[in-house]
């Protein structure tokens, strides 16, 4: 479980760390996220809910 709600659109990096991403698409687990590689090459992958928080930047 976590303590927030997630929504496609919302913008968020991992707890450890790493670039901002946007949320695609969620469940009750997983969220799908997406963003730019520093060569600029869309990347996308699944992570577990409680591995993110709000991007504080957006």
């Amino acid at each position: 479980m976590t303590d927030k709600e997630f929504s496609p659109g919302d913008v968020v990096v991992l707890k450890s760390g790493g670039p901002r991403m946007t949320i695609a698409a969620v469940d009750k687990q997983n969220a799908l996220c997406e963003w730019f590689s520093d060569d600029q090459n869309p990347l996308s992958r699944s992570f577990a809910l409680t591995s993110l928080r709000l991007d504080e930047q957006s």
